[in-house]
């Protein structure tokens, strides 16, 4: 966005009374040179001819005063003629009188350093290097153009100036480093993709490809931090880094599940193993059983080692007995032998108990569960016990992602005014700045100076687009 001022338009009037002639009458619009409408934004004075000046003027307003530019009428009504001429003609011994109505006017208009267009509040596209243009509506507008900037530094914007959070993220193949912020404001996160080397000053790549991000102590950036203009604003670059920030944020999430998950399971395994080693000097056998996580195993203590021995698996068949047993009476090789529970090792001598309805050994065989007293007999299936662990993980909801993004509220609200209001806008500044101008002199097609306040796109942290 540059400023503008609009250029000066001047509309004569000519009224020629020859001395021995009819009166004539012509309109027409006067040419008025940049250092004239320069001077009359900075001093309010223009100057009719060397010893005629009209004070007075001001900027956004319109003057119209009565001029005498050839011949004089003295007090008595005596008329004294002079030569004149103007674009219709050339005239002696005549009386010139008219009115000049100048309009001066100041506004800020686009310009787009990408294609050199600058383009004019009343539509006309203009070719920027050129420095003037004519108008639409038969105006000239003149402007000052910035110097050339070989590093681009006007291209860039700034959006966030301030801290951010700066995190390694090493759950990938390879570690990515993402830059992150979430206030009520500002709310990005953003992965370092590369570098971009710019006079200097090293960039660091988003998966955006407009956001750039510049890692810099105060006041060492190429550029400062200002209103950002609403035609700079990016609406694509806004959404889709809402999109990347609850990727982000939903990938956040499930890698802290994921750690809980593993954190629990681990404490878990920690209880247990603390568990099953208490059980080695006392159970050597539930030891083996409780490590290996299943029955045909065998532990021997020898020293401060256990020795863990997997058994070789054989068949065996129920042998009917009279009494009651603790382990379950088999038969093997046609001899009896008693299968100890869980870990179902073979042994040769069991260890009787009394019969009782109330409280029997059970065991699982084949399809089901049986209790033996001392034949066996179906029966319904015991209580399994379960663990009663509470879940530690609780999301975490990304805040005020409606409300908030790379654009803060106040650029938002600029450009909601800048779209809301432009047709408003625009008739307002076209009815305020119609040219009528009456004078003695030809057509002073408009004049704009521009003065050079650029609000274009400067960037220490993410942002290139087009400039304005």
């Amino acid at each position: 966005m540059q400023g503008i001022h609009q250029p000066i338009h001047i509309l004569l009037r000519d009224a020629l009374s020859h001395l021995d002639s009819t009166n004539a009458q012509a309109d027409y619009i006067l040419d008025t040179t940049s250092s004239q409408c320069r001077q009359m934004h900075q001093t309010g004075i223009y100057s009719i001819s060397a010893s005629n000046f009209l004070y007075g003027l001001k900027v956004n307003q319109t003057t119209t005063r009565p001029v005498t530019w050839a011949g004089s009428v003295t007090l008595d009504g005596q008329c004294l003629g002079a030569q004149y001429s103007n674009p219709y003609g050339k005239w002696n011994n005549v009386i010139v009188q008219g009115t000049l109505t100048i309009t001066l006017a100041s506004y800020y208009t686009a310009i787009n350093l990408e294609t050199n267009h600058v383009h004019l509040r009343s539509g006309t596209t203009c070719t920027y290097t050129y420095s003037s243009c004519m108008d639409i509506d038969g105006r000239h507008t003149f402007w000052e153009s910035i110097q050339q900037d070989h590093c681009k530094f006007n291209q860039y914007d700034v959006l966030y100036e301030g801290y951010a959070s700066r995190m390694l993220d090493t759950f990938l193949e390879q570690p990515q480093i993402i830059y992150s912020l979430s206030t009520q404001e500002i709310t990005f996160a953003l992965t370092m993709t590369g570098e971009e080397h710019l006079c200097g000053y090293t960039l660091i790549k988003t998966e955006h490809p407009k956001l750039l991000i510049l890692e810099t102590k105060k006041g060492e950036s190429f550029t400062t931090r200002r209103r950002i203009s609403a035609e700079n604003i990016d609406l694509l670059a806004y959404v889709n880094s809402k999109f990347v920030y609850v990727e982000k944020h939903i990938r956040t999430q499930m890698n802290l599940l994921y750690r809980d998950v593993l954190k629990q399971r681990c404490d878990m395994e920690q209880q247990l193993l603390k568990g099953t080693l208490s059980l080695a000097i006392n159970s050597p056998d539930e030891f083996a059983y409780q490590i290996m996580k299943g029955p045909g195993y065998m532990a021997v203590i020898s020293g401060e080692v256990v020795h863990i021995i997997k058994c070789i698996p054989v068949d065996v068949k129920i042998q009917h007995v009279k009494e009651c047993y603790s382990q379950l009476p088999v038969q093997w090789n046609n001899n009896t032998y008693f299968l100890s529970p869980r870990t179902h090792i073979l042994i040769k001598t069991g260890t009787q108990i009394t019969c009782s309805r109330v409280i029997p050994p059970m065991y699982f065989l084949h399809d089901g569960w049986y209790r033996m007293l001392p034949t066996p007999e179906r029966t319904l299936p015991p209580t399994i016990i379960k663990p009663l662990t509470k879940p530690t993980w609780h999301y975490t909801n990304p805040g005020s992602l409606a409300d908030s993004g790379i654009y803060s509220n106040e650029n938002l609200e600029h450009l909601r005014d800048h779209v809301m209001f432009l047709a408003e806008k625009t008739s307002i500044l076209k009815l305020k700045n119609t040219v009528y101008c009456k004078t003695d002199a030809r057509l002073n097609k408009k004049f704009f100076y521009l003065k050079v306040k650029l609000f274009v796109q400067t960037c220490v942290s993410f942002t290139k687009n087009d400039i304005f």
